[in-house]
């Protein structure tokens, strides 16, 4: 039976062909044909366990992790990395045994053991969490199939508790679409769930990604997002914090706290905070600012510096004055570029079909949009009239907006089970007009997550969209020399400090 295992192994590789991973029964095949099938699934495991378990006839030993494996030259040849090894000019080609020197701390011994038996068996048995370690072992031992029998199952069971492992090992080992699906499943379900460890376990870098992308899934509006940034800021500092969401906002106070008796201090100042800063620097504050409450809750957390918003403050009031003054009634042009890196970010949770009739708080620009679902058809509405409003409402005769509207239906574990978005386009509209924007296929289950990105104003050079500043070293020296100092000693511009301005309005 050896010589028969060996000549069937050394058939295959000189052919070239690779071996199925499953006998799957053809529609003309019959009943006679299954045993035959059955005989031939045992004696691959009849290989396996012979060759590779007993190491029978073996011509090769592979020694790694203080383990040693007895092997086949003409089955792990399949490997590029072996293959390599043994037919070039490399010593170990005449070796009878080869010590592989692992330093990646992923690969442990089940990994590789699995890896090199994957060599005599194609059904290879992958678990979740398994699977990063055995994609690092393959990628060593360049095995394509393998390779990518990992990808595929990385993809099939990415969820809450797999997805920023599986995203940094995709990162690590180049499976860029795993990478890019760990993506995207993060923008789609961070804002609507209410996971603590995910959050413990998001990088900055990826953090950074995350808050940044146009395709973030916003829960209501941008300050969601920013509330969310401070969640995990605070886990990143206290990663031992045990606790459910509702106890962890609680602990917002925490950075307010850091700032009694120094009106100066500001977290993303600190030298504990200013790496940070990066991801602060995504959350699109413009959008933040156009609501009073939001402005409260900015200035009252004392992470982020008012002569730091200031800017932002600045922007929105020279949009506001165009619009104001009729010299702005929407863009015209947009490219897909200035689209993604300025509109306005909402989102919203439907639990159950119905009609619904809403809009998202804060100020724009005196276009009230109204969004309506009825009869499983979406409808945009500029209302400046026909509907009660307590903003200020333009009249002009006609307005423009850039949007892109998604909606999805997502599974228990956060995967789409369906989906459909309008491109970015141009609407105008006269008031009081209603325009169908997306109609519902019966595919589409409740709850259903909408997304919704909208442009109201024309982005120009003369006023770019400010961010947070990039600071030289000499600008955080002159910054921590004032760190901690009581602000009976510090006078600050008014200018940079609108609290006190709300407070007064406030109080009116």
């Amino acid at each position: 039976m050896g010589n028969v295992s060996s000549y069937l192994g050394h058939r295959l590789f000189e052919s070239g062909v690779k071996r199925k991973r499953e006998f799957i029964l053809e529609d003309n095949e019959t009943d006679l044909d299954i045993p035959k099938r059955r005989r031939l699934k045992s004696t691959t495991k009849h290989i396996y366990d012979t060759l590779f378990v007993n190491g029978q006839g073996s011509d090769i030993t592979i020694k790694a992790l203080g383990q040693e494996w007895r092997l086949h030259k003409m089955y792990i040849s399949q490997s590029a990395y072996f293959a390599c090894m043994f037919n070039g000019s490399w010593k170990e080609s005449d070796e009878s045994v080869i010590n592989i020197d692992i330093v990646d701390p992923n690969i442990d011994v089940d990994a590789l053991n699995i890896t090199l038996g994957s060599f005599y068996n194609d059904n290879v048995l992958i678990r979740p969490t398994q699977v990063v370690s055995i994609l690092a072992a393959a990628r060593l031992l360049q095995l394509e199939d393998l390779i990518q029998q990992c990808e595929s199952i990385m993809k099939d069971s990415i969820s809450a508790t797999t997805v920023c492992k599986y995203y940094m090992g995709a990162t690590m080992y180049g499976a860029l679409d795993v990478e890019s699906q760990c993506l995207q499943w993060l923008q789609r379900n961070l804002l609507s769930l209410r996971e603590i460890d995910l959050l413990k376990d998001i990088s900055c870098e990826l953090m950074e990604k995350i808050v940044g992308s146009p395709n973030l899934c916003v829960l209501q509006v941008e300050l969601d997002v920013y509330t969310l940034v401070k969640k995990w800021l605070y886990l990143q500092l206290f990663p031992d914090f045990e606790g459910d969401m509702t106890s962890l906002s609680e602990q917002m106070g925490y950075f307010k706290g850091l700032a009694e008796g120094k009106e100066n201090h500001y977290f993303l100042m600190t030298k504990e905070g200013r790496k940070y800063i990066s991801v602060f620097r995504q959350v699109r504050f413009h959008h933040i600012i156009n609501d009073m409450q939001s402005v409260k809750t900015l200035y009252a957390d004392h992470i982020v510096s008012p002569e730091w918003l200031q800017p932002y403050f600045t922007y929105q009031w020279n949009k506001m004055l165009a619009v104001d003054q009729g010299l702005d009634k929407g863009p015209q042009q947009l490219s897909e570029e200035e689209f993604n890196k300025t509109a306005m970010r909402c989102g919203r949770i439907l639990q159950k079909n119905g009609k619904y009739c809403w809009r998202w708080t804060g100020y724009s620009y005196g276009f009230d949009l109204l969004i309506i679902l009825t009869k499983r058809g979406f409808v945009f509405k500029r209302n400046t009239q026909s509907q009660p409003y307590n903003g200020s409402v333009s009249l002009q005769p006609t307005r423009r907006i850039f949007y892109k509207f998604s909606v999805m239906s997502l599974d228990k574990n956060g995967m789409v089970t369906y989906s459909k978005s309008t491109p970015i386009h141009r609407l105008r509209f006269v008031p009081d007009e209603d325009i169908p924007i997306l109609t519902l296929e019966e595919a589409a289950t409740f709850p259903l997550h909408i997304c919704f990105n909208v442009v109201y104003v024309t982005p120009c050079e003369s006023v770019p969209l400010p961010t947070l500043p990039t600071l030289t070293n000499e600008d955080w020296d002159k910054i921590d020399d004032i760190q901690g100092v009581p602000s009976s000693s510090v006078h600050l511009d008014p200018t940079l400090n609108p609290e006190s301005l709300l407070s007064n309005s406030s109080a009116e």
